[in-house]
């Protein structure tokens, strides 16, 4: 019996992608709200705390508006308990 390695990826999920999907949401509902661009590579996502690698003014604009922050990413089922 062969098994190649096409069958066993195959059947494993790839965890890298939901947490690729969960950034680029957060990156584009930052810039939704803030207008100021915010790449995926700036965000981490990890047990409902968002960490951004963003200048502190940024993410007291952030903190402003982190209900609607909040809500947009509900929407998309993404839960966020802080931000950092």
């Amino acid at each position: 019996m062969e098994i190649s390695i096409k069958d066993i990826l195959a059947r494993k999920s790839n965890p890298g992608l939901r947490e690729m999907n969960i950034r680029h949401t957060v990156a584009e509902a930052v810039t939704e709200l803030t207008g100021v661009t915010v790449t995926p590579g700036q965000v981490s996502h990890t047990d409902g705390r968002v960490v951004m690698n963003v200048p502190p003014v940024m993410k007291n604009a952030l903190l402003l508006r982190l209900d609607e922050l909040k809500s947009r990413l509900k929407r998309d089922g993404i839960v966020v308990g802080e931000l950092r």
